[in-house]
């Protein structure tokens, strides 16, 4: 094994082989930038979509490898060509296991093995957490007769996850859910020290020409993911109370019928205290980037309870929302809905509102009338756990950990 040395201490290389084939891509980019600082040697077996979408530069020869599916190749005889690599794994890690169970369950390797949880209800309790049950029973019963009867998923997922030793979920409130429920034993649980995001570089927050304060609202404007009837009804009552001008920012396309209806509730409110700032096609990542820089905080008004396929989730407990991955990236602090808390240091640059209008609107007009986020924003330098060589560190460690309890025959 090769070694690297940092900070004055030698230290090995560890092969880490990251397993991705479905769409996590934003996922994998910070995978490589988290880990790609020496003391990882990564190789990622993926899609080309699914590479093309990370935006990696495929001549990073020194940081990682990517090894991609043909176009004319099945996933089964993908995987059995990637035998050699599965193989040389210090550490084989599974970004996102969606299906391919028996597929993946071929795979043979002596490297400790760990899956990312993205959805734990559908994972590990699909029984007792079909979503709304009665209304979609006929959807729930074709569900279950033709993927989990004919198609035997669950079966197929159970014997992989037997195969993979370890899990590992986005933050510590879904690891501390999943733990108390007991579906799964507390030494098959990892720490959660590779989160979803990383605390990104410090930039100096442009220079407004006016006393505007900027709010921003990150994702695709859709009332399934975010309660927009709830910022609307809040922003309409507190206006008469700021005594700054407020615009409002949505980062996500906003084009269909019901994000046509929301920007309509939205634009009645413009005037002298209100605009609004959005887009009807996709935000480019350049421009999402230049807009961001100017936003002095983030709104997150999540709809707490939500479905993947047919298993209910809620964020915060059995999912994680993006908002985590926002708030460190760039550096923004936020108000959050109470449904979903963040535990441990990143309760620093957040505060939490009731979803209710009354809760919101006091919240606003302190935020803004106070400048709340400004004494926020200083919180960030104590975030010092979700800088990326901290987690590098930290995983590293935890790889090394796994590494020694199973030493390769």
């Amino acid at each position: 094994m090769n070694q690297v040395a940092l900070d004055d201490k030698v230290k090995p290389v560890i092969h880490l082989v990251v397993v991705e084939l479905h769409h996590h891509s934003e996922l994998i980019r910070n995978i490589v930038e988290v880990l790609g600082n020496g003391l990882f040697k990564i190789s990622i077996v993926t899609l080309p979509k699914i590479f093309e979408d990370a935006g990696l530069d495929a001549n990073s020869g020194s940081v990682f490898t990517a090894h991609l599916k043909k176009p004319d190749e099945s996933v089964d005889v993908f995987i059995r060509r990637m035998k050699a690599v599965f193989e040389s794994a210090d550490i084989l890690y599974f970004n996102t296991i969606r299906h391919y169970w028996d597929e993946l369950a071929q795979i043979e390797s002596a490297a400790p093995s760990m899956v990312r949880v993205h959805n734990a209800h559908c994972d590990f309790a699909p029984w007792g957490h079909f979503h709304k049950p009665f209304v979609n029973i006929f959807g729930i019963l074709s569900h279950l007769i033709r993927k989990v009867l004919v198609g035997g998923e669950w079966r197929a997922k159970d014997r992989l996850f037997q195969k993979i030793d370890y899990f590992m979920f986005p933050n510590q409130a879904i690891t501390d859910y999943v733990l108390k429920n007991k579906w799964l034993p507390a030494s098959r649980v990892l720490p959660p020290v590779l989160p979803f995001g990383f605390l990104g570089t410090k930039h100096q927050t442009l220079v407004k020409s006016d006393e505007e304060v900027r709010i921003a609202i990150t994702g695709k404007v859709t009332n399934a993911k975010k309660d927009f009837e709830l910022v609307f009804s809040a922003l309409k009552a507190c206006l008469a109370q700021l005594n700054k001008p407020v615009r409002l920012v949505l980062l996500g396309k906003a084009a269909d019928k019901q994000a046509q209806s929301i920007l309509a509730k939205f634009k009645s409110l413009e005037g002298q205290m209100f605009s609004l700032d959005y887009s009807e096609s996709y935000v480019p990542a350049e421009v999402f980037e230049e807009k961001v820089k100017s936003i002095d905080f983030l709104l997150a008004p999540i709809q707490v309870h939500t479905h993947f396929r047919k298993y209910h989730e809620v964020y915060g407990k059995s999912k994680a929302s993006g908002i985590d991955v926002d708030v460190l990236l760039y550096r923004k602090p936020s108000l959050v809905v109470s449904g979903y808390q963040m535990k441990g240091a990143l309760n620093g640059v957040v505060e939490y509102f009731e979803p209710t209008q009354a809760s919101l609107s006091q919240m606003l007009v302190r935020w803004v009338n106070d400048g709340t986020y400004e004494q926020l924003a200083g919180n960030f330098e104590a975030l010092q756990g979700y800088q990326r060589d901290e987690i590098a560190d930290n995983f590293h460690q935890l790889c090394q950990n796994l590494m020694s309890s199973r030493p390769r025959s």
